[in-house]
């Protein structure tokens, strides 16, 4: 009898080494999924404040994660911490794009001057990542869509355009059309240097004046960001 009560434990903590052993593999195929979801492992393990060899180690079955890491990775691209830790239920909560796509940040609002920065955020854009990726060399974070009002850049920009603007861009650089903040609207303007340092401000249709800056008064400017896409009806 005693070892028989002895053989049983044994048999009870080897099923429970199996479980955990199984348990740990599948946790780590989810992480290896949130992971994925970055653009590297350098970028997911700056957001987890962590080594990539950490990260390898989750995936592996190695190491049980931290809830904390697993929080802000899983924040970072809105995955279900529920999916994550049980394998069930929705993978991405419900204000999160669908797989292999983003949610671009939307302003807009009535009509008023060439464009107005409309005080609530409406519904984001849902684009695809590696679109942006291939195109801006940009995430969804670096960028910001705009809807341009007003005949002011007509007929290059016309009302009810979507403009996606670069808000990585803090500077007047290259000549282009970038998107600045006034007295609590946005105005979109075609932007010109000079190499005595001045800066043109311009409107494309010919019925607004252009507005000349010194390179200080330019400076001074309040940047939203550069133009980099824009779409609108044919």
């Amino acid at each position: 009898m005693p070892s028989g009560k002895a053989k049983g434990k044994s048999g009870t903590a080897g099923f429970l080494q199996d479980q955990q052993v199984a348990f740990r593999t599948e946790l780590g195929e989810r992480v290896r999924w949130l992971l994925d979801q970055f653009d590297n492992r350098a970028e997911a393990a700056q957001i987890a404040s962590v080594t990539p060899e950490h990260l390898a180690s989750y995936i592996a079955g190695r190491a049980k994660p931290p809830f904390e890491l697993l929080a802000r990775l899983s924040r970072a691209k809105s995955v279900s911490l529920d999916w994550i830790a049980s394998g069930t239920g929705e993978r991405l909560i419900d204000d999160a794009a669908p797989e292999g796509f983003a949610l671009i940040a939307l302003r807009d609002s009535e009509p008023a001057g060439d464009v107005r920065y409309g005080a609530e955020e409406t519904a984001p854009i849902v684009c695809s990542r590696a679109w942006l990726r291939a195109t801006f060399a940009a995430d969804a974070d670096d960028l910001i869509m705009v809807i341009h009002r007003g005949p002011a850049n007509e007929p290059v920009l016309r009302d009810g355009d979507a403009m996606l603007v670069d808000v990585r861009v803090h500077a007047i650089g290259e000549d282009g059309f970038y998107v600045f903040e006034r007295d609590g609207r946005l105005q979109t303007k075609l932007v010109e240097t000079f190499l005595d340092g001045r800066v043109a401000l311009k409107s494309r249709n010919p019925e607004f004046a252009p507005q000349i800056l010194s390179g200080q008064d330019a400076a001074r400017l309040t940047l939203l960001g550069r133009v980099r896409w824009r779409g609108g009806p044919l």
